[in-house]
């Protein structure tokens, strides 16, 4: 992750199976796992308690990473979080 300005954050890492979860809310996505679940909550309290705006940069697909933001190794895009 870097940190662009001081709201502005950047993960070149967010795991292409939370990116509907993170944008609509977990509750509206009905295929996560209870510890897909968990990893979702805690990266937004620890980073987002007050919560954010993403943007997805969709050219930037990794298809496989091994250290992706959380969970295990799959592919991944480049995500700006602005908090609020």
């Amino acid at each position: 992750m870097a940190e662009t300005k001081s709201k502005l954050k950047v993960w070149d890492n967010i795991p292409s199976w939370a990116i509907y979860a993170l944008e609509y809310g977990i509750e509206e996505d009905p295929i996560l796992e209870a510890d897909e679940e968990e990893m979702i909550i805690k990266f937004l309290e620890e980073n987002f308690p007050s919560g954010c705006i993403m943007t997805v940069d969709w050219e930037s697909r990794r298809e496989f990473n091994p250290f992706p933001a959380f969970g295990k190794p799959c592919a991944t895009y480049k995500v700006t979080f602005n908090a609020l």
